[in-house]
């Protein structure tokens, strides 16, 4: 079901790609080798990468949509020394993978762009689903972008998510679960920012 899922969404993308280009429009596709998305959770901080995606630009360069598949299995941890403490590194890796976002069932999250709104110079909002752990919810973020004729550059500021908001309970301080290790907790909040690299197709 799960690959069914993934390769109807790629079907998405690319009709998406050829409606641009009907409409003269111009589809970017994500380099998923540069682009990476940041995160930040209490003492720790990581990545995530992207497994596919690309925005939809019109005649003034200006993006107007968008769709992306983020890879869950490619959450790693930034903050610690992985030849100091690799056998954390990696029991703290499975933990997020497997108990927090339940990766093997979850393996991607999805994010439309529905709206970008410029505020001024190359500061955007914009506004999308974001659909994690089987849960979507409507997100909004700034971001700074560098559009040409052949390529996007996407720096967004630092913004935050609720984790409960996508039914992620595992140690939280709402409801943590019976078998966490004396009553750990941590916190709801996720720090994110995104950097995304481009092509015209």
């Amino acid at each position: 079901m799960k690959k069914i899922f993934y390769i109807l969404l790629l079907v998405v993308i690319a009709v998406f790609n050829l409606r641009a280009q009907q409409d003269k429009l111009s589809f970017y596709r994500v380099d998923t080798i540069q682009s990476k998305i940041l995160w930040k959770c209490d003492k720790h901080n990581g990545l995530i990468k992207l497994k596919d995606g690309g925005f939809v630009v019109d005649e003034k360069l200006l993006p107007v949509g968008g769709k992306f598949i983020i890879d869950m299995h490619s959450i790693k941890d930034l903050d610690m020394d992985p030849k100091q403490y690799g056998t954390a590194v990696l029991i703290f890796e499975n933990t997020l993978k497997n108990e927090f976002f339940e990766a093997d069932k979850y393996p991607y999250a999805y994010f439309d762009l529905q709206e970008v709104e410029k505020i001024t110079g190359d500061l955007y909002q914009l506004t999308g689903d974001f659909t994690l752990h089987g849960i979507t919810n409507c997100i909004r973020f700034k971001a700074h972008m560098d559009i040409t004729k052949t390529s996007l550059l996407m720096h967004s500021e630092k913004f935050a998510i609720d984790r409960t908001d996508w039914g992620i309970y595992r140690m939280s301080p709402k409801r943590p679960y019976a078998d966490d290790e004396n009553g750990w907790t941590v916190q709801d909040r996720i720090d994110l920012k995104i950097i995304l690299k481009a092509y015209r197709e």
